[in-house]
């Protein structure tokens, strides 16, 4: 099975990082009508300020974030049991120095094994659909429920009262998922 993972708050505690870093920003670039929480804006970057912090910040936010608890085992287990592991992830490639060379070279020192990796995607659901995705996991529920009206198997990596589909924040859960479920 080939299967498609996200990097941000889905491999990655993204949002802590941003967290962390925000409140430095504000407090060193204050403006009004931004404070200490994340803005609904922070991938809105149609939004000057919050360009600026990206911009500022953007190998802190991309390179330093922490992998969620279990990542790598769950990976390694899947990759053993044959499945392709591709990172589907949309951070562009004009924005770093060597991003495919670097995302290689966290995932190797982080030990997550991963077969392919695709930058730069912004319709992720389309992309998986022309690439044969067979699962797509995802923390963010829009690029879920487009990639379900594609008809792929999606996880999606958050909980979501209002969602129906198959969720969870646990990759040894993930794991399980897709053993009982979807394999």
């Amino acid at each position: 099975m080939k299967i498609g993972i996200d990097i941000d708050d889905t491999l990655t505690n993204t949002k802590d990082i941003q967290l962390l870093y925000w409140q430095e920003y504000v407090t060193n670039h204050p403006k009004k009508g931004y404070d200490t929480n994340l803005p609904s804006t922070i991938n809105d970057f149609g939004d000057e300020y919050v360009q600026n912090f990206w911009d500022t910040y953007r190998e802190e936010l991309s390179f330093y974030s922490s992998f969620k608890e279990n990542a790598s085992l769950v990976l390694n287990n899947l990759k053993k049991a044959g499945h392709k592991l591709c990172i589907i992830t949309s951070r562009p490639d004009e924005k770093y120095q060597n991003l495919h060379q670097r995302l290689k070279e966290w995932f190797a020192e982080n030990n997550i094994p991963i077969d392919i990796i695709y930058t730069n995607i912004r319709d992720k659901e389309s992309f998986c659909k022309d690439n044969n995705i067979d699962l797509f996991i995802d923390d963010d529920l829009k690029h879920i429920i487009k990639a379900n009206s594609y008809n792929i198997k999606t996880i999606l990596f958050n909980q979501n009262n209002k969602y129906d589909g198959l969720q969870s924040t646990n990759w040894l859960e993930i794991e399980n998922i897709i053993k009982s479920t979807i394999i």
